[in-house]
């Protein structure tokens, strides 16, 4: 009987966190945000802040811009490799 061999499915990074059992953020460089509420997210490996005001802060975030809006933003801890946005966020777009 002939069998035929499937490859598993998705890209090697993600094959290589399944086997190693890991999250694919924690292998590749792949932004990581987390929320608490509506008054508090932080970003993982993160491209950049690309506007800061007291209404919106715009992130870049891999291929795709993140939008935070909302009232009294603050951007109160920056560092290479992430930053915490405090604040009353309103809402969260993802924009190509």
């Amino acid at each position: 009987m002939d069998e035929k061999r499937v490859p598993p499915k998705g890209t090697v990074i993600q094959r290589l966190a399944n086997l190693l059992e890991l999250p694919t953020s924690s292998i590749a460089n792949v932004t990581h945000m987390e929320l608490e509420g509506n008054t508090q997210v932080r970003i993982e490996n993160s491209g950049g802040i690309l506007e800061y005001d007291p209404s919106k802060i715009r992130i870049k975030t891999g291929k795709v811009t993140t939008e935070f809006t909302g009232r009294n933003l603050q951007i109160k801890c920056l560092s290479s490799e992430a930053m915490e946005i405090h604040g009353f966020i309103t809402a969260i777009a993802f924009l190509l």
